[in-house]
Order: C-alpha cells, then sequence, then structure tokens
C-alpha cells in the first residue's frame, strides 16, 4: 500500500533546502543525492565543477547535513512521521527497496532518501556481502532483525533443501526473541526478508539460500536440476524442459529440448535410467547397462540375491522392466543360479 503522504516530498525537501545559508551548500546536497533528474553526482564532479577539492566536497555535504539534522523543520515533521510509522509498522527496519517500493511515483525516490538522511529518529545502516541498505526506527531494532535472519539462513542450510513459505514462518517465530515474537506481523517477516541477500524465493515459491542451485540457477542444467527435484521423480527431457518454461524464471530464454538433453548427459547429478528419462544421482540410481548393475547389486551383496530381489533392486536405480532384468540374468557367462534360487557373479 502506498505511503499517504501529507506534505510533497518535493516541496519538503524544498523547504529544507531552503534554511541551507548557502547557495553552493545547497547545490552540493542537490548533486550528492540527486535531486535533479535522479542521477547523483561523485565527490570528485561536484569538486571539478567548483575547483574545490574532494575533501572540501565532503566537509560541505557534512555541515549541511548536520545543519538539517539539528533542526526541527515544523513543516516536514508529518511527511517524516509517516516514513517512520511505516518503517515501524515493517518491524522497525526496512531495506530501501522494500520502503520505496511504498511510495510513487520512482521520481521521489531520492528525495525520500534525502529527507531520511535528515531524520535523527531514524538509523542508517550500510549495505554488507549478506545485507542490503536498511533504515531502521533504533538501532536495537536493526540488531535484531539482522540476528534473526543470520539464524535463519542458518537453519536453512540445515535443511539442504528450499522450504516452504509456512516452514520459514515456522524459522523466523522460532529464531525471533520472545519478546518480539508479538510484534512479528507478516509485515514485519516481508521486511526481514527483504533485507537479507542471502535467502529468496523461487519460482515454486520455496525459500532457499541463494547459493543453492535451487534459488538461483546458473544456467539451464540448474533449473533442470531444480524442475526434476521438485517433481520428485524421473523425467524425459522433453518434459524437463516444458517444467523449466512453466516455473517462469527471471529472464525470457526458453528451454529448448536439446538443449536441455545434452546439458543432462554432461552433468553427472543426472542419470539415464531409461529412454531419454533421466533421474538424479542423488536418489541412488545408477549408470551403466542393466548387466552392469546387477553386476554391482551382487558384488555389494554378502549373498545370493533372489530374482525378485534383484527385480526390486535394479527397478530401483534404473527405469527398466522386470523382462529385461530377468532376460539379462541368462546371461551365464556373467551370473550363475545357486542351489537355492539365488544369483551370483560366475
Amino acid at each position: 500500500m502506498a505511503i499517504d503522504f501529507p506534505i510533497s516530498p518535493n516541496d519538503a525537501v524544498k523547504i529544507l533546502l531552503q534554511s541551507l545559508p548557502a547557495k553552493r551548500m545547497r547545490d552540493v546536497v542537490e548533486r550528492r543525492f540527486g535531486l535533479k533528474g535522479g542521477k547523483k553526482s561523485t565527490l570528485e564532479e561536484i569538486g571539478t565543477a567548483y575547483k574545490i577539492t574532494r575533501e572540501r566536497v565532503r566537509q560541505i555535504e557534512a555541515d549541511a547535513m548536520r545543519r538539517l539534522r539539528g533542526r526541527d523543520h515544523e513543516e516536514v515533521r508529518p511527511l517524516l512521521i509517516a516514513l517512520e510509522n511505516v518503517v515501524r509498522e515493517h518491524g522497525g527496519v526496512m531495506a530501501d527497496d522494500h520502503l520505496f517500493s511504498h511510495a510513487s511515483p520512482a521520481r521521489f525516490h531520492p528525495h525520500l532518501q534525502f529527507l531520511l538522511h535528515t531524520h535523527p529518529s531514524f538509523v542508517r545502516v550500510a549495505e554488507t556481502e549478506t545485507f542490503h541498505p536498511r533504515w531502521a526506527s533504533d538501532s536495537a531494532a536493526a540488531g535484531s532483525a539482522e540476528g534473526v535472519m543470520v539464524r535463519v539462513a542458518k537453519r536453512l542450510e540445515e535443511s539442504e533443501i528450499p522450504v516452504a513459505e509456512e516452514q520459514l514462518h515456522a524459522f523466523l517465530a522460532s529464531e525471533t526473541s520472545a519478546d518480539d515474537k508479538d510484534s512479528l506481523s507478516e509485515k514485519s517477516r516481508q521486511a526481514y526478508l527483504a533485507t537479507a541477500k542471502l535467502i529468496k524465493r523461487n519460482p515454486y515459491g520455496e525459500y532457499g539460500l541463494v547459493s543453492w542451485a535451487t534459488v538461483c540457477p546458473r544456467g539451464i542444467k540448474d533449473k533442470a536440476y531444480a524442475a526434476i527435484l521438485k517433481t520428485g521423480k524421473p523425467m524425459h527431457f522433453r518434459e524437463v524442459a516444458a517444467a523449466i518454461d512453466r516455473a517462469a524464471w527471471p529472464g525470457k530464454k526458453k528451454a529448448h529440448p536439446q538443449t536441455v538433453h545434452n546439458e543432462l548427459i554432461k552433468d553427472p547429478r543426472f542419470i539415464l535410467v531409461g529412454r531419454g528419462m533421466y533421474a538424479l544421482k542423488e536418489w541412488g540410481y545408477e549408470s551403466g547397462t542393466v548387466r552392469d548393475i546387477l553386476i554391482s547389486l551382487m558384488t555389494n551383496s554378502p549373498k545370493p540375491l533372489t530374482r525378485d530381489e534383484l527385480v526390486k533392486l535394479a527397478s530401483e536405480r534404473r527405469m527398466v522392466k522386470a523382462q529385461t532384468i530377468l532376460l539379462n540374468l541368462q546371461d551365464r557367462s556373467r551370473f550363475k543360479r545357486t542351489e537355492d534360487g539365488g544369483y551370483t557373479l560366475v
């Protein structure tokens, strides 16, 4: 839901800038925050324009922000309170993009960023490798949200597979301190997740770590892996291609069946288990011919295996008909039948 601003962000910025004592100071602030046209200027660009050093530009900007944060601008206060209320409604912390998604039009986003910097009630938390830049109602809220998401990421790492939204909510609830559980609303959950770089939602509505192929795939082979894993059973390569397209991963590249087939052939995570049919190696399927699988089963068995046992075990490793397994057992150069009806290697 869009924020209902009691005053236009553009008008609020004008009021604040007019309170600064020098035209150059106002211009430096406008350029640094991209308040004219949305494009920010670097310290060097501004320094070149005014024939001053970058350090001097930095000093002018710092002086301007110190003046603005040290004064109570009554006309602008209602807008700042509106922003503050939105952040508090979302658990006291919001990533930049998440906060600004509640404000339109987009041309006002630089103005809001500037206004937030002038409000002493807001705490700015810088971007890191694992968290997006964000605004918090106070340092405690920022620290609490970060701690929760670090622990949730650890829980996901332990699960090793993407989880449904309900399970993710359970992780969030269990990793939130007792004092904060009552305030962990749907808005708070959304805000916490929006701050974290390590956790993302895939097209299947599941949440996992961005390092996983099932969450942020790198190419067709990872998308194929995610499709087969989600289906839970072997798939024909044409079905895999169709499943990838249905998932609607980011990007417009279509999954061509032959391209998918080539990736399935090359990647050791996939096992050919039938004509054009592929399964995941982690499911226990083995490569090779039916005879190779029978040899492997007998080699690793401490005792002869019956016909029914071999049919069952071989079928778990390849999509193969029982008759094909029985025909292979007739190869007397490889297999022999024991007196009690079992089979072993020659």
